[in-house]
């Protein structure tokens, strides 16, 4: 039983008087002060010990009882490590989300997901390629290829724009050196990342948190989102392929993306929107092709469209 070393202001007067040689008679304070080793029994006479001594001998004592709590608390950790072995074997809903509220913490969340995964990196990334950070790219091909070493599938699905910006080609062609697969898709589901057995997905919640997400470990939810993506893996084209493919296509990846859109009825504004881009990006993609081809007008465009053989190009 460990031994409250605070002393009361009673305490302390029996110790002074004790070490000084006066009679004393305060039995529950002497029984605590024996208790604590500064005070010892000569056969009938009290005798004050070093306080010193005292207060190494107890420190030590809390050092080894400190030591075997941290022991035992590391221990913990293993037991929490079984949730592998359990979650997946019962039905049942989990922590439905966390919303998390920056791509840092969002990037953080991944990594942590990953870490100790026994399945691979599933992710979709559906718009028109940004610039990234290096630094983030770097971190993202590390992560990738950490994956691989373990044996572990990374699969990633992009819009055809893709197969021509650059950041975007360098983590690609060191994740296909890897190992892993990467394939280009047409009108792809939104972003989402699959790390491990959990899900990450952009913010439609309050829209005016543009770098905010939602980290969700919901099994249903997690399982459905793995099947959305399998279902427009098996349909896309492996991204060697279609970068084979670009070498006689007239159209870049942008603007077939844009005349799909447009050919199955969407609006400018819409297609926009879903590539990605703004209106203005879109008109000015569609005037470019069109001074190319030596068409007038978006009608004349759209019937080239119609029977050209970039329509297959992905």
């Amino acid at each position: 039983m460990e031994m409250d070393p605070r002393l009361t202001s009673e305490d302390e007067r029996v110790y002074r008087d004790i070490a000084e040689g006066r009679p004393v008679d305060a039995p529950a304070s002497v029984a605590r002060l024996a208790e604590l080793g500064l005070v010892r029994d000569l056969g009938g006479r009290w005798a004050a010990l070093d306080p010193k001594t005292a207060a190494r001998r107890l420190l030590t004592a809390h050092h080894g009882t400190l030591a075997r709590t941290l022991q035992q608390m590391a221990q913990v950790a293993g037991l929490e490590s079984l949730s592998k072995h359990y979650d997946p074997s019962r039905l049942y809903g989990g922590p439905a989300s966390e919303f998390v509220d920056s791509k840092k913490l969002m990037n953080a969340r991944i990594a942590d997901a990953l870490e100790d995964a026994d399945e691979g990196l599933l992710t979709v990334q559906p718009g028109v390629p940004s610039e990234r950070d290096p630094a983030v790219l770097r971190e993202s091909i590390h992560r990738a290829r950490a994956l691989l070493t373990r044996g572990l599938s990374v699969r990633s699905l992009y819009p055809a724009a893709a197969l021509t910006h650059e950041p975007t080609t360098e983590y690609v062609d060191a994740i296909l050196a890897g190992g892993g697969e990467v394939r280009v898709g047409r009108d792809l589901p939104p972003r989402l990342v699959l790390a491990g057995r959990e899900l990450f997905v952009d913010n439609y919640v309050n829209t005016a948190e543009a770098d905010a997400g939602w980290h969700i470990k919901d099994v249903a939810t997690t399982a459905f989102a793995r099947a959305v993506f399998d279902g427009y893996w098996h349909r896309s084209t492996p991204w060697q392929e279609a970068r084979a493919a670009l070498t006689d296509a007239v159209t870049t990846p942008t603007q077939r993306m844009i005349l799909r859109g447009l050919s199955e009825g969407d609006t400018q504004a819409a297609v926009a929107k879903a590539v990605g881009i703004s209106e203005r990006e879109v008109r000015r993609d569609l005037a470019a092709l069109r001074a190319e081809l030596g068409l007038r007008s978006r009608d004349q465009l759209m019937v080239w469209w119609a029977t050209s053989r970039d329509r297959t190009v992905p």
